[in-house]
């Protein structure tokens, strides 16, 4: 009976992990393939703080390392690797909607870099006082899942 719990456990953390990771990247590349529709003529300002606007990411995170879209690609699929090979170790299957965004934005930024040769990135904050760089729904996620891992308890088992 016990065994049977804790299968029933990890089949759902199984279910939600997978369901973070591919809404996650439904999310992100429907969101890329909207702003490649609605935004290459310009910028869409939503109210001095928030604005739209397109730009192609040769790099990664705040456009460091431009022009390696190939080998940051297989560096993502790498660390995709590494941590499903390693998920006891990591806890995967106690936090599942932390590693399903860390695992969905890696994989869809991948995808874009793949196919595409750059990541869009269409999100614009400015805050007056500082300029966010441009981003996307999977940046955002990966934002989500890091500050998870490194600030909220271990013990909460449903992040």
């Amino acid at each position: 009976m016990f065994s049977a719990g804790l299968t029933m456990n990890k089949r759902r953390s199984k279910f939600i992990l997978g369901s973070f990771v591919f809404g996650t990247i439904l999310c992100d590349q429907g969101t890329k393939f909207l702003a490649e529709i609605y935004l290459p003529q310009g910028s869409i300002n939503c109210g001095g703080w928030l604005s739209f606007s397109l730009a192609h990411n040769t790099g990664c995170a705040w456009s460091l390392l431009p022009d390696r879209a190939p080998w940051l690609a297989i560096l993502g699929i790498i660390f995709v690797g590494i941590l499903l090979w390693k998920r006891h170790f990591f806890g995967v299957y106690e936090r599942p909607v932390t590693f399903g965004l860390l695992l969905g934005g890696v994989l869809s930024n991948a995808l874009d870099r793949f196919y595409r040769g750059f990541v869009i990135d269409f999100v614009n904050i400015n805050l007056q006082i500082y300029h966010w760089p441009a981003f996307n729904v999977a940046d955002a996620s990966l934002c989500l899942a890091a500050f998870s891992l490194l600030f909220l308890a271990p013990k909460i088992s449903d992040l």
